[in-house]
């Protein structure tokens, strides 16, 4: 393997492992590169790939941050104000539509990252990694249907969710036997969108979901 993969295994396993928030801040490049024994020319470039990959984003005079640039509008946490329950029912209400257009406008690059995302999901065994995947799988399927307002609504009720409380919802549910349901229930939206099959997107997506809410509130 070349050093500069290595270098960029190295990062973002580092990112995967800190648990980030959306948008939160990275340490300095100074800090970073000693904390990863690299060079900053090095980091700087697994930096620059990361954020072509849309795993993280830079603000000049500002820093580098987690997850994919902000849309124009802000991105609000409205966790205290809400809760799980509730975001449940918003992905109800987003997230099939959003599957539905990704079905109509996904391009070739975007299906390479939804496979992508379940091919990383599949290789690793670590749980926080595997929920990273997820999630990103999610984002990518929101950022192919190609309407900024689906995105800024689908990022709003990600960053809402509820870190503390998500996370103990997910260590309740049948983790090994879950995760191969999901595996499965992933692979059939990504056929339809594939297949570019809109009303079967969305059908699919719906079942994913509807299958996730008996995995965690014991409700179909």
């Amino acid at each position: 393997m070349r050093q500069s993969a290595k270098d960029f295994d190295r990062v973002l396993e580092f990112l995967q492992g800190e648990d980030l928030g959306q948008n939160q801040r990275l340490p300095p490049e100074r800090e970073l590169a000693e904390r990863l024994g690299l060079t900053r020319n090095r980091l700087r470039g697994s930096l620059k790939k990361l954020a072509a990959e849309g795993l993280i984003w830079r603000h000049v005079g500002k820093g580098t941050f987690f997850g994919a640039r902000p849309s124009p509008a802000s991105v609000q946490d409205l966790s205290e104000l809400t809760n799980p329950k509730e975001v449940m029912e918003v992905r109800f209400a987003i997230e099939p539509e959003i599957a539905r257009l990704a079905a109509f406008r996904a391009t070739g690059r975007d299906v390479v990252d939804m496979q992508t995302c379940l091919d990383k999901m599949d290789a690793t065994n670590d749980w926080s990694d595997w929920g990273f995947w997820d999630g990103r799988f999610h984002w990518t399927i929101a950022k192919a249907c190609d309407n900024a307002l689906m995105v800024l609504l689908f990022e709003t009720m990600q960053a809402s969710r509820g870190k503390t409380i998500w996370g103990k919802l997910g260590d309740s549910s049948r983790r090994n036997e879950r995760k191969a349901e999901i595996t499965k229930e992933h692979n059939a939206i990504l056929d339809a969108i594939k297949q570019r099959d809109p009303d079967q997107a969305a059908s699919r997506m719906r079942e994913h979901l509807r299958s996730t809410r008996l995995a965690i509130f014991g409700e179909s």
